[in-house]
C-alpha cells in the first residue's frame, strides 16, 4: 500500500532562529510597552518593525528564510517583500483569538521572549469538510490531527501560509510572552498568463 499525503499544508519550524544579540529589539519593544495607552493583548500600533534599525538584521533573515522556503516548495517567484511586522505582548492569562493574515502569501511568528509553558500557538485544519466524521483516535499523529499545538519556545520561528487559521492559548506563565509576527507578499508575476489567472504585484 502506498500512502500519499495530498494537498499538504506546509509549515516550517526553526529552532534557534536568530543568532545575533536581541538586546536592542527587546529594548525597542519594552520602550513602546512602557508608553502603551491600553493594557490588554497589546500590539505595536504600526506594523513597520522591519523598517526600524533595531530589526534590520532580523528582517533580512526573515526574507532570506522565506526565499529558502519558496525554493523548497519549487515556486518560481521574482521577489518578495515584508508587508507587515509587529510585536505582541501577552500578559499572564491573555490569549489571542482565531484569525488569518489576509492579503499576504506567507506569514510567520518568532518568540523574542517566552517560556515553553507560556502559551502555545494552535493551527486548525483548514479543510471545511475534514471533521464531518472523526473516528476515535488510538494514537495522535499529525496525519489524523484536526488541531495542532506548537509551544512558544524562545527563539523558535514558525513560517506558515497566511490563510491558515490559528490562535494563541492563554499565557500560563507569570511572565510576559513577546512575539514578533510578519507577513510576506510576492512581487512580480504570479500565475501563468496563458491560464488567464495571472496577476502582477
Amino acid at each position: 500500500m502506498e500512502h500519499q499525503l495530498i494537498f499538504p499544508t506546509n509549515l516550517f519550524l526553526i529552532e534557534d532562529f536568530y543568532k545575533s544579540d536581541i538586546t536592542a529589539m527587546k529594548k525597542y519593544i519594552s520602550d513602546l510597552w512602557v508608553k502603551r495607552d491600553y493594557d490588554d493583548r497589546w500590539q505595536t500600533k504600526s506594523a513597520d518593525l522591519h523598517k526600524q534599525k533595531e530589526f534590520k538584521e532580523f528582517a533580512e533573515l526573515v526574507i532570506s528564510t522565506s526565499k529558502e522556503i519558496l525554493d523548497e516548495l519549487k515556486y518560481d517567484v521574482e521577489d518578495i517583500v515584508i508587508t507587515d511586522m509587529w510585536a505582541t505582548v501577552l500578559k499572564s492569562g491573555e490569549n489571542h483569538p482565531a484569525h488569518t493574515h489576509s492579503n499576504n502569501f506567507l506569514s510567520g511568528v518568532w518568540y523574542l521572549h517566552s517560556y515553553d509553558q507560556g502559551s502555545s500557538i494552535m493551527f486548525r485544519d483548514p479543510r471545511p469538510a475534514a471533521d464531518v466524521i472523526l473516528p476515535k483516535i488510538k494514537e495522535s499523529i499529525i496525519a489524523n490531527a484536526s488541531l495542532l499545538s506548537y509551544a512558544s519556545k524562545q527563539n523558535r520561528a514558525i513560517f506558515f501560509p497566511s490563510w491558515l487559521p490559528h490562535y494563541v492559548k492563554p499565557n500560563k506563565s507569570t511572565a510576559n510572552r513577546i512575539s514578533i509576527a510578519w507577513n510576506i507578499q510576492l512581487k512580480g508575476q504570479v500565475g501563468e498568463h496563458h491560464e488567464f489567472q495571472s496577476a502582477d504585484f
